[in-house]
């Protein structure tokens, strides 16, 4: 029989070729199972190759006669046995479970194969023990790199196909993504006993069986973000778990929805009572002040309101855009403008003292505030109100910048007299 009979293709130079029949075969040929068989597929690979590159003439692979037994003739000695099938799986069960007795009674059989077992016996034992831990639900790296570490595999290694066959790695890593999946599900599960109100709410949302999903969802502030914070993190890292999670949350999650969330709230009392101030000074005209408050209401919440009732209608929120790009540049002009022409003529003639310090100082924050809101990469259409969006919004930005601590507070005390002062300057210039 010669290599390419062995290999089940025709001659060929190609390497490719012969790598993918040798893969074929070692299917069938598995060195733990057929030892004999492996061996003579080894052989044809190697001489299939070596003929590729150099073209030299086939080899003839000789296959060991079968011996020939009867009832006449004595019995011939088989191999000494170190193990069965049954013990080396319940060793690779004890490793998995209580890793260090495993790690103890493996080293006792180890030594024993090593000092009294034959070459081959020695290879089938690493192989056998191998293909045993590819069973053992539970399996981790870490354990697997100890028993190597101990055992020598060399599986930090390109290739060590040498000592573990391609086909038992294979299983090996589909065992140990399966350890993490059911880990990921694991603190999953935990979160939902033991983590926040939040959490615990999406987590149920993520597991349970509804076909719909419930109206208070939209109602909960904070409740969706942690809805997308547990999807994304279990799918981004875990694809195959997301056959676990409810297909109708997940769709929910895809599209664009109105919801109640903290900064919204925030925004609104925050906003609500710097009018209420407002309100209370003489020289601020109310018809302004609502103006004012028409102005907050609709970049805070109506535009994205808007856009989303016209996203399947182009047409339509095409001139939404147009009118919004409109109202947006006005807006800012009158902002930006009349703060800027209030700081210039709060400046005395002299040009010199603390007035004047003050005056410069928030001609200098304006143009930081105008280019820190500029919005970057979007259509231009869109940046005049993006940036009236980002300025009405900072509050909670900088809440959100100081990670909530509790300093975040007195911060937002200032930043809320600050916005007072401002805004009654702006106003009193349209009275």
């Amino acid at each position: 029989m010669n290599i390419w009979q062995v290999l089940g293709i025709a001659p060929t130079r190609d390497e490719a070729e012969i790598r993918r029949a040798y893969a074929q075969q070692l299917k069938t040929h598995r060195p733990d199972r057929d030892p004999t068989g492996y061996q003579q597929l080894r052989e044809a690979f190697d001489a299939a190759k070596q003929q590729a590159r150099g073209g030299a003439t086939p080899i003839q692979i000789e296959t060991p006669p079968q011996p020939q037994t009867s009832a006449d003739e004595a019995t011939l000695p088989t191999a000494k046995t170190f193990y069965t099938a049954e013990e080396m799986q319940a060793l690779a069960h004890r490793l998995v479970n209580t890793e260090m007795s495993g790690i103890v009674a493996m080293n006792r059989l180890w030594a024993k194969v090593a000092s009294q077992g034959s070459l081959l016996q020695q290879q089938q034992f690493h192989q056998h023990l191998a293909a045993a831990l590819s069973e053992e639900q539970g399996l981790t790296e870490g354990l697997l790199e100890r028993v190597s570490g101990l055992l020598t595999w060399g599986i930090d290694e390109y290739d060590y196909s040498h000592i573990i066959p391609a086909p038992i790695q294979h299983t090996i890593q589909q065992r140990l993504r399966e350890t993490e999946i059911n880990r990921a599900w694991q603190q999953m599960s935990n979160e939902e006993t033991h983590g926040t109100l939040l959490t615990k709410a999406a987590v149920r949302l993520l597991k349970s069986d509804r076909d719909h999903v419930p109206f208070w969802v939209r109602l909960m502030p904070g409740l969706l973000q942690a809805l997308v914070s547990q999807a994304q993190h279990l799918t981004s890292y875990y694809p195959e778990i997301a056959e676990r999670l409810n297909p109708a949350m997940l769709t929910f999650m895809r599209q664009r929805r109105l919801t109640l969330s903290w900064q919204g709230i925030f925004l609104l009392v925050f906003w609500g009572l710097a009018f209420n101030a407002l309100f209370q000074l003489p020289d601020v005209h109310h018809a302004v002040s609502i103006t004012a408050i028409v102005i907050v209401v609709f970049y805070l919440y109506l535009s994205d309101i808007l856009m989303m009732g016209l996203s399947n209608r182009p047409r339509w929120l095409s001139c939404f855009l147009f009118v919004e790009f409109m109202l947006s540049l006005i807006v800012i002009q009158l902002f930006f403008g009349g703060l800027f022409f209030a700081a210039v003529i709060a400046i005395p003639p002299s040009g010199h003292g603390a007035m004047a310090l003050v005056s410069l100082l928030a001609i200098l924050v304006l143009c930081i505030m105008f280019w820190a809101a500029w919005p970057k990469g979007v259509p231009l259409i869109r940046a005049p109100g993006i940036i009236m969006s980002r300025i009405l919004s900072s509050p909670w930005k900088m809440m959100e910048w100081m990670n909530f601590a509790w300093f975040s507070a007195i911060w937002a005390i200032l930043y809320f007299a600050i916005c007072v002062i401002v805004l009654s300057e702006l106003l009193k210039l349209f009275k």
